[in-house]
This record gives structure tokens, sequence and C-alpha cells, in this order.
């Protein structure tokens, strides 16, 4: 087909088809939007009647479980967790006495000395514990000996024998402070 039209013409009619086209492509867009509000407002109105009917089976279930049953259990529960903590922070500071005792007891001692008295307290820092020894010692090579191993003992802190523990040579009965 041969198009016998000016080129006057033939541009105008390009323009109005080019008009058309894009009235057309605005019309698809403003119906796209459209369409897209109304599914959203649909969304909307169904998540808010969810919403609703989610807020009356929450208020059936709190009055279902606000008797007065299930109010004492919750503060039961609520006072025991409180004496959890609080026994809980005990055993947090808590020294083990223990393990002090296991230390000083497993630190090699010459045969011929002897613990009669172990006493403990915690030490004023509440970090550690503060033991005193009673103890005697058929001779004073021995004691020196276990006092060596005491000072080696890189668990035992501040460990102090008095001078009138190295005063007799025999038959000793001495004592001992020290912390751990």
């Amino acid at each position: 087909m041969i198009n016998l039209l000016p080129p006057l013409e033939k541009k105008a009619l390009k323009s109005e088809i080019t008009k058309n086209l894009v009235i057309v492509l605005w019309y698809m867009f403003i119906i796209f939007l459209v369409a897209l509000s109304l599914v959203l407002f649909s969304v909307k109105f169904y998540i808010l009647q969810d919403e609703n009917s989610q807020k009356v089976v929450l208020d059936l279930v709190k009055k279902q479980y606000e008797t007065p049953e299930s109010l004492s259990a919750k503060e039961l529960i609520v006072k025991y967790n409180a004496s959890l903590l609080k026994v809980d922070d005990f055993y947090k500071k808590e020294v083990y006495f223990s393990e002090a005792l296991k230390t000083i007891l497993e630190t090699q001692r010459p045969a011929e000395v002897y613990f009669t008295n172990i006493s403990m307290e915690k030490s004023k820092n509440g970090a550690g514990v503060k033991i005193t020894i009673l103890g005697t010692s058929d001779t004073r090579d021995n004691l020196l000996v276990f006092k060596d191993n005491i000072e080696a003992n890189p668990k035992i802190k501040n460990a102090y024998f008095p001078p009138a523990n190295w005063v007799k040579p025999k038959d000793i009965i001495f004592n001992l402070t020290l912390d751990e």
C-alpha cells in the first residue's frame, strides 16, 4: 500500500497516533493504580478484621486465666523467682572452704608433721580464706621442709610462721597463718 499523503499530513497523523497512545497508557496506569489501591484497601480491612477477632480471642483467654487460682500461682512464682535470685547471688559470693582445705592437705609434709587444729574464716576482702593451723613437728628440719612446701604452692599466699616456732630444735608446737 502506497501512502500518498503529503509530509505535513503524515506528520500530523503520526503525532495524533502518539497522542492517542500516550492517552491510552495514562488510562492504563490510572486503572492500575485504582486496582492496586482497591487490593491494598481490601488487605487492610482483612487485617483489621483479623486483628479484632484476635483481640476478642485474647480477651477470652485472659478472662479464662485470670482466675484466683492462676493469680495466686503467679504471685507464688514471682515470690520463688525472687528467692532463687537471692540464693543465686549468695552462691556466687560464697567462698568454698573445702577447696582451701583440699589445697592445704594436698601440700606435701613430712611424716612427723601433724595438724592438731585448723581454723578457717572468710578473709576481710571476701575473696579468699584466711587459715590458721596449729600442729606439732618432731624436728625443726621437718618443719622447715613443710614451710618450704607451703611457700612453693602457688595457691597459698602470705604464709607466716611466727619466730616462736623456730626456738626449740625438737618436739615443736607450731602455728601458721596463711591466705588461700
